[in-house]
């Protein structure tokens, strides 16, 4: 078993692009602007789409970068800044942003990867605790629990762990940690299974977990240090994983 101890007890998991994929980002990208764009005309902003398509990723830029320096931040700093240099983030404005932001979605723009199912429930028969470790982005924490169950995954994990609620992301030690004390289990028995190599298997690695890296919808070809394994699909990730 690709664990320290040679026992494997439980695995936690990344969400996106390891057990959940945006089918449609660009058309979830327009839903977001239209609205973003309303807001503005409404506030008697006369904005252009393309500047308000600039200044929405602007916002979000801004967000990427916390995120790559470990800082927490989401949905609701998100709106804020997309609407601060039209001087309307006012509290109501923002919570309004925040939620559309948080909520939109196409008719089809969320799936399971292929096989993640029949992984969590291979797992599971064998007796195995799981969990998710999550950094949310706009999708927020209980937005991301709905959509693991509209998909039939939520039932197979005893513990989620989101860093909007937790308050920072991987590969802070702290949502590793609330992971396991969820679960019951010593790092060393545990595997993570993820697809970014600074946050997922970093995170997994500076704690004693092992750490497969999943390339199936998102290839890190950073030069952080890698996984114990490196897999291409789920049913390869349940070779590694012996079910």
């Amino acid at each position: 078993m690709p664990t320290p101890s040679g026992t494997l007890r439980a695995v936690t998991f990344d969400c996106w692009n390891t057990l959940l994929v945006e089918t449609n980002p660009e058309q979830g990208f327009e839903i977001r602007l239209r609205a973003y764009h309303r807001m503005l005309i409404d506030g008697g902003r006369d904005v252009v789409p393309a500047r308000a398509e600039i200044a929405l990723a602007d916002a979000w830029r801004r967000h990427a970068q916390a995120w790559s320096e470990g800082r927490n931040t989401g949905a609701p700093e998100v709106a804020r800044w997309a609407l601060e240099p039209f001087g309307l983030d006012d509290a109501a404005r923002v919570q309004e942003l925040t939620r559309v932001l948080a909520e939109a979605r196409t008719d089809d723009g969320v799936a399971a990867l292929p096989g993640a199912r029949e992984t969590l429930e291979r797992l599971q028969a064998r007796g195995l605790g799981m969990a998710l470790i999550c950094d949310t982005g706009l999708i927020t924490g209980a937005v991301t629990r709905e959509l693991l169950d509209e998909v039939g995954l939520l039932p197979h994990l005893q513990v989620l762990i989101f860093s909007d609620e937790a308050g920072v992301p991987k590969p802070h030690r702290r949502v590793f940690e609330a992971a396991l004390e969820g679960l019951g289990v010593d790092a060393a028995d545990t595997v993570h299974v993820g697809d970014i190599r600074r946050t997922d298997i970093a995170g997994a690695k500076g704690i004693g977990m092992g750490a497969i890296r999943i390339r199936a919808e998102h290839d890190d070809i950073s030069e952080h240090p890698d996984g114990d394994h490196v897999v291409d699909s789920h049913e390869d990730l349940r070779v590694v994983l012996g079910c």
